[in-house]
Formats: C-alpha cells, structure tokens, sequence
C-alpha cells in the first residue's frame, strides 16, 4: 500500500502567470478629450433649440388657429350688421313716423299744458246740481297771462293757484237748494271758492247767481299727461 502526502491547500488563491494585469491609462491626447466634449455640449444646445423650435411652431400653429376662428367670428358679427341695417332700412319710414309723432306730441303736451278742459268742467257743474236747481247760462274765462295774473277779489280758501273765474246762474225751487248747490260746487276739482252773488224771488221760485274760481286742477288738455297736471295742482298747496 502506498501513500501520496499533499501539501496542505493556501488560504491564497493561485495567481495565473498568464492573465492581464489590471492596468488602465488614458493615453488620448488632450485636444481629442476637449473636442469630444464640446462635440456633446453642442449636441445638448442643438437638441435643445430644436425642442425650443417645435414648441415655437406648436404656439404659432396654436395662434393661427385661434385668430383665423376670431377673424371668421367677426366676419359673422359684422355680416349680421349688416343685416340689422338692412332690415332696419326696411322700416325707415316707420321709425320716422313714429319719432315725429313723439315730437309733435310733447309739442302738444307743452302748447297745451294749461289748456282748460271745460267739457269737464261744464259735466261736473251740471252734475253738481240738486233736484230742483235748473242751470240757466255758465260763463268761464282764463286769465291768458298766467296763473299769477287770474287774482280773486276774496280769500283763496282752494289751497291751488288761480287761473280763471266761473260764473253760473239759474233758479231754484227754494234757498235751501240754492246753498246745497253752492256747497257742492265747493267739492268740484279745479273750482274754488264759490260764492252766491245774488238770489232773487221769482214766481216760480228763486232766480241765483254764482261766482267760482277756476284753479289749475282744471287744467290740461287732450295730450296732457295726468301726472303733470297733478304735480301741478299740488304746487299751490
């Protein structure tokens, strides 16, 4: 029996004679180094203007896009315009009437601003007679000069400026009838202060007279608007 004696394995590894030797050196000369640099700094600058380039198209497309739909959205607002005038062209005359109409109305409403209404002044004086109270005649005038001028020789008891005087006579069955009538007269607006100027026996009663002032309630003509003649009334107050 024969017995081979190894030598006890090293902790150490076994080196190849023949392997490379880790050995590294940069042996390029320097200008290559620099040149390949600046090669990869102009590539970065060129890859950005051409990013920066394509967002710049992108916006201008973007923008062209945006005023070619403003343009075609004024092209439409101004050909309906043009329709709006067209069409307003149609009603020229009619829109010309009707101004002229609303011109000569406020015309109107100044002209006659202190026109007397006496076919409703003379309405509301027959109206206001008692049973038995017959008129006879009804006499008006207005103080042409204005409102100032139409004084009354007796205290204004009306609260409204003066434009006129009234003056009514008829007959009565008695004096009773005649005083109820001269009240009443006193409650028609655009009258005031009235006053029985005479009364006189007849044979089939009693033949009076009465005297009014004519106020400016009762003024106002047909294109008079109510409101103005109300305002007016309310200035003697």
């Amino acid at each position: 029996m024969t017995t081979t004696l190894t030598p006890p394995e090293s902790g150490a590894p076994i080196l190849d004679p023949f392997r490379p030797l880790p050995i590294a050196a940069d042996l390029l000369p320097p200008e290559i180094t620099a040149a390949r640099r600046g090669h990869r700094a102009r590539a970065v600058v060129l890859s950005a203007l051409a990013v920066f380039a394509m967002l710049l198209a992108g916006w201008y497309v973007v923008a062209r896009q945006q005023t070619a739909e403003a343009e075609e959205t004024v092209a439409v607002a101004q050909a309906d315009v043009q329709d709006l005038i067209r069409q307003q062209r149609e009603f020229s005359d009619l829109v010309t009437v009707r101004s002229q109409a609303e011109t000569i109305g406020t015309r109107l409403s100044t002209l006659l601003a202190n026109d007397l209404r006496w076919a409703t002044v003379l309405s509301s004086v027959r109206k206001a007679a008692p049973a038995g109270v017959e008129l006879v005649s009804v006499n008006g005038k207005v103080d042409e000069r204005g409102a100032e001028a139409a004084g009354s020789e007796q205290l204004n008891t009306s609260g409204e400026n003066l434009v006129g005087e009234l003056s009514i006579t008829g007959t009565a069955g008695g004096k009773q009838a005649v005083t109820e009538y001269v009240d009443a007269l006193g409650g028609i607006p655009g009258l005031g202060n009235p006053l029985l100027t005479d009364v006189r026996e007849e044979e089939s009663g009693v033949g009076f007279a009465v005297r009014a002032d004519i106020t400016e309630a009762a003024l106002g003509g047909r294109y008079t608007d109510p409101a103005d003649t109300a305002d007016t009334a309310k200035k003697g107050d």
